[in-house]
């Protein structure tokens, strides 16, 4: 990655590019107060507020925040012509996750991110905020011990929820200017330019549920004709889908790989069926209803007992790394006591 040494606020030096977004770049730096290292956002002060409403929703998440929420550590506007906001370094997303791992994830692995997913959205929308920009670059896993903690991130599309007396939407307007979030994860209301809510949320982790289990969402391949957009040809295909279309697995034979915790038993038609009753449960949500997600958690649960899965927190991400550990070492090691077992691949480092 791109190399850089330049020294923000006196205090945070780059040393590597991350990445890049609307709202500007992200990059690797140490504290030098601390010697600890941090993510940095930097954007230029012209281009938007997104940090600062970013940085504005971390602080309504303190104190007591939860598991899988950030604090921030420092926070500017005055630096240079650019805004800089400071976060811990987390590790992987599950987007950078989904693609080492060949753009599919078992049943098994999606059940155990939906326990965890449902536990930040209960968090979050606890305190009244609406994320708006659920996908999977959003969830990031933490790093060495925390390496299995799965992170909500990215709150500059967030919306904080304004219980308004007399407001039906709880809102002070109904309709948004555009669609808010990303288009192939964007909730049927969303396109609508409806202002979005609780069940809004849920509604674009039950897409990336899906598109986990099938490597691909149904409208990923729509493009715009002359007399309609993409948007909206994607929000028509939403509206119309029936669940059972929408919520089938196509099973690709990977869970019945040879060292699969999960060869034992193979994806069945009636595995669909959890997230089939996952939809139609958000689809009656009433506007500002708030969600049971402690009874959407124990749906999940259930199937991961039904399917008799081992709750080790090994996910197919560190199998596979596990894998790619074993077929490196010496012919004859394998069987060595350090070379470890089934036990070693729940080190949270090799996530």
């Amino acid at each position: 990655m791109k190399q850089i040494k330049i020294t923000l606020a006196n205090r945070y030096r780059l040393e590597r590019y991350l990445a890049s977004g609307s709202y500007g770049e992200v990059f690797e730096a140490i504290d030098l107060k601390t010697n600890q290292h941090v993510a940095v956002k930097v954007a230029p002060i012209k281009r938007s507020n997104t940090l600062q409403v970013e940085k504005e929703f971390y602080d309504r998440l303190q104190p007591r925040r939860g598991a899988g929420m950030l604090k921030v550590h420092f926070f500017s506007q005055e630096c240079d012509d650019y805004r800089i906001l400071v976060l811990p370094l987390l590790g992987p997303s599950l987007k950078d996750l989904f693609y080492y791992c060949e753009e599919r994830f078992t049943l098994r692995t999606v059940l155990l991110i939906a326990d965890q997913v449902l536990a930040r959205l209960k968090f979050l929308h606890s305190r009244d905020i609406i994320h708006r920009d659920l996908k999977p670059a959003n969830f990031i896993l933490g790093r060495g011990y925390d390496g299995n903690t799965i992170y909500l991130v990215d709150l500059g599309c967030a919306l904080k929820k304004v219980h308004a007396p007399g407001d039906p939407m709880h809102y002070g307007r109904n309709r948004e200017d555009r669609v808010y979030g990303t288009i192939g994860y964007a909730s049927k209301a969303a396109h609508m330019l409806q202002c979005q809510t609780y069940r809004d949320d849920l509604e674009s982790f039950g897409y990336i549920m899906m598109e986990f289990l099938n490597k691909r969402l149904p409208w990923e391949d729509i493009e715009s004709t002359g007399s309609q957009s993409k948007e909206e040809l994607i929000g028509q295909m939403k509206e119309q889908i029936p669940l059972d279309d929408l919520c089938k697995i196509e099973s690709d034979g990977s869970e019945n790989s040879e060292n699969s915790e999960n060869s034992d038993d193979p994806i069945k038609p009636d595995d669909s069926d959890v997230f089939k009753k996952y939809f139609e449960y958000i689809r009656k949500l009433r506007y500002n209803q708030r969600p049971d997600y402690t009874w959407l958690q124990n749906l999940f649960r259930l199937k991961f007992r039904d399917k008799k899965y081992k709750y080790n927190h090994v996910y197919d991400w560190t199998e596979r790394k596990f894998e790619e550990f074993k077929s490196a070492l010496p012919e004859g090691a394998e069987g060595t006591d350090d070379a470890g077992g089934a036990d070693g691949a729940d080190g949270a480092d090799t996530a």
